[in-house]
């Protein structure tokens, strides 16, 4: 689990770091150094290892953190917003470095971001969640094929018993959105 926010200690060093973190998830003793020197390698911080994380850039705390939920080569990794306050080419560099994380394939990696970009150069599948409720799931050319193709509104209307308040309610509806919108095209109509 790599969450949005650092959870680090300034006076301890990139390996100090690990070592603990590898105990904690149940590491063997004779494993740890090898478990440790991998996840470094892995988000390339293996020149800062004995550097104090006070010393580290933001940058390279994001790749500590994701060092962090690498440690136990666990079979899941979560990462929460794992580039939220990072400048553009950092975001692009930790991009890289999740992108080689993804190759092994005996992981699964689960991201969650508000960046449509990130998702897009960083995962297979997307499901978007809205609400607390997964509404769609697919590949991103699956997905910017449903909803890419300009924008889609969903309105719904009380239904009523009257036959002719329905009506005027819905033709309403369509005027308005014709004089606002006037290139927009009604692809359904449910009456039900």
């Amino acid at each position: 689990m790599c969450p949005q926010f650092d959870v680090l200690w300034d006076l301890l060093t990139v390996d100090e770091h690990l070592l603990f973190y590898a105990r904690v998830k149940g590491v063997a003793p004779e494993d740890e150094q090898r478990y440790v020197t991998k996840a470094i390698t892995e988000v390339q911080l293996l020149d800062q290892r004995h550097m104090q994380v006070l010393q580290l850039p933001l940058g390279m705390r994001r790749r500590l953190s994701i060092a962090i939920s690498l440690v136990s080569n666990p079979k899941v990794v979560f990462l929460d917003e794992p580039t939220t306050g990072l400048d553009p080419e950092t975001r692009r560099q930790l991009w890289n470095i999740l992108q080689e994380c993804k190759k092994d394939k005996d992981r699964a990696m689960v991201l969650t971001t508000h960046s449509m970009e990130e998702a897009d150069v960083l995962c297979n599948r997307i499901g978007i969640v809205n609400n607390g409720v997964l509404t769609c799931i697919g590949t991103q050319n699956r997905l910017k094929d449903l909803y890419g193709g300009g924008y889609h509104l969903f309105i719904n209307c009380e239904k009523t018993q009257n036959v002719q308040t329905t009506t005027t309610t819905n033709k309403n509806i369509t005027t308005f959105i014709s004089k606002h919108l006037p290139k927009a095209i009604q692809l359904r109509y449910f009456n039900s």
